[in-house]
């Protein structure tokens, strides 16, 4: 027998052995007449097991192999330009959020579409429902557990949601977490030793060790990028010129740039204005860009919501504004803001536990970011929300709710809708494995809420650049909507957050009629 191999012990399957959980699957859908991953009545015959398509090796700019990047929580993304380390419980929806960044409008059908990821191998060639649980409870993504000729997003099928639950009290603790739940929790928090932050329920316990790559990623040893990756960030992305015709006639040269998208917070206003389910929503300036990643960068998320906030403090002229003329500082420069921070004693453990940030790609989090505007003289605060001990308050109902009354404190453009149209900075919201930007708030007839965030790891879509501009939308759009929604489904999956918040009293010239 192949040492690297192991083999199933009743049939001749086998796999590698980083890939043990492959052979429990295998074991589990063939061999086991009870088990909740087995399909019955299923009209063609599947593969043993269905797992994340791994790149190859030799596929990888960088020299990276995916067993470099992975570990037993996490899978890389196979989007060949995501490049993303995700963590298993986050996989589904994580797929579901490229395909609706690829969701467009079909004028002869008058329907929209979005592609599936281009994970060919993990797709059925026919049309039929496809019901798989992955490794430790995780579901197969959800554009798998549809009808493949339906491209439109949707949300995981009812059996394995029930599949999910029936393996709840099987799947291993997550990685980083102290409390004994089976939810994801923040490997790395400043809570313990920050006086600027403000703790809700739980802190978390103080390290100033050097961490490893359960907090810092990947990366976390290593002391350069490669340099092709060091160039493309230099040279920021790309920029074109794009010439429209003015409502005047006149012609208007328009800059555009790669990964930036001025214009989406007017617009969805007027998606939740028009949505019926919605009693409620408040959204932050509009001035606030939606910044991506570029192809193939990675893992740069906090960067690029330190980004988005700067876009807001830019736009707003809100305070800060002269340490930041020109453009939005690109990821080197906000890499050099961080260090230099540090050299002045603010959250200078910060050094200590990543070894360096200048030039690599070691994930940072909300300790980073609020060096780097406390640097600048900037006011702001950090708040972190855990599950409570006797685990009656869940860090989600925490975040919902503080959400909601920092929306409720602000003066409100009122223009006869149930939209809060305000003038408050976006906040940048890190969870367990990745960060985002908390541009709105939205209330249901149901009495359920949400949050309205942009996200950093993907593009804004063809369907909501159709929209861009636009001033009187008389038609509801709930399928782009949904693309930047985050509800009770996705955040309570995670035990902890952490907000960053600009905590300076915002300008109230007006804004949302320019």
């Amino acid at each position: 027998m192949d040492m690297d191999l192991l083999e199933c012990p009743l049939c001749p399957f086998s796999v590698l052995k980083k890939d043990n959980y492959v052979l429990q699957l295998h074991f589990e859908q063939i061999h086991t007449e009870d088990s909740p991953f087995r399909i019955e009545n299923d009209p063609e015959p599947l593969p043993p097991a269905v797992v994340p398509e791994k790149p190859s090796p030799t596929s990888s700019n960088d020299g990276d192999t995916p067993s470099d990047l992975e570990d037993e929580n996490s899978v890389l993304c196979p989007e060949p330009d995501c490049r993303e380390v995700i963590l298993l419980s986050d996989f589904n929806t994580h797929l579901d959020l490229h395909a609706a960044a690829t969701l467009s409008f079909d004028e002869t059908t008058g329907k929209y579409h979005s592609q599936p990821p281009a994970s060919s191998s993990m797709q059925s060639s026919s049309n039929k429902h496809i019901n798989i649980t992955l490794k430790s409870g995780t579901k197969a993504p959800s554009f798998l557990t549809r009808n493949l000729g339906n491209a439109t997003p949707s949300s995981p099928s009812r059996r394995a949601d029930e599949d999910a639950r029936k393996l709840k009290k099987k799947s291993p603790k997550s990685r980083g977490n102290s409390t004994g739940s089976e939810k994801s929790t923040l490997s790395r928090s400043i809570a313990a030793f920050n006086p600027f932050t403000k703790a809700h329920s739980v802190r978390a316990s103080q390290n100033t060790a050097r961490l490893g790559r359960a907090e810092l990623g990947p990366h976390a040893w290593e002391d350069r990028m490669p340099k092709w990756l060091h160039d493309q960030l230099a040279n920021g992305p790309k920029i074109t010129i794009v010439n429209r015709i003015g409502r005047d006639g006149r012609l208007i040269k328009q800059e555009h740039v790669q990964n930036e998208t001025p214009g989406i917070i007017p617009i969805l206003a007027q998606l939740s204005a028009l949505d019926r389910t919605v009693k409620q929503a408040y959204y932050c300036h509009p001035s606030t860009l939606h910044i991506g990643k570029t192809p193939k960068e990675g893992g740069f998320c906090g960067y690029r919501n330190i980004q988005m906030l700067i876009s807001y403090i830019q736009g707003a002229r809100a305070q800060g504004l002269e340490e930041f003329p020109g453009r939005t500082p690109g990821v080197l420069k906000l890499q050099d803001m961080i260090e230099r921070a540090w050299d002045k004693g603010i959250n200078e453990i910060g050094r200590q536990q990543t070894g360096g940030i200048r030039d690599t790609r070691k994930y940072i989090g909300t300790p980073e970011a609020q060096a780097l505007f406390l640097s600048c003289q900037i006011d702001c605060a950090v708040e972190l929300f855990t599950d409570s001990p006797d685990g009656h308050i869940e860090a989600h109902e925490q975040l919902l709710y503080a959400i909601e009354s920092y929306f409720k404190q602000a003066p409100v453009r009122s223009d006869g809708s149930n939209v809060c149209k305000t003038l408050l900075p976006p906040i940048y919201l890190q969870q367990p494995g990745h960060s985002v930007t908390i541009i709105g708030f939205e209330r249901r007839k149901d009495g359920s809420t949400n949050l309205v965030v942009f996200d950093p790891m993907y593009q804004t879509s063809p369907a909501m650049h159709a929209l861009l501009g636009r001033r009187n939308i008389k038609t509801p759009r709930p399928e782009v909507l949904q693309a930047y929604r985050r509800g009770t489904r996705q955040l309570g999956k995670h035990a902890a957050f952490e907000c960053l918040m600009l905590t300076a009293f915002p300008p109230l010239f007006p804004a949302w009629d320019v």
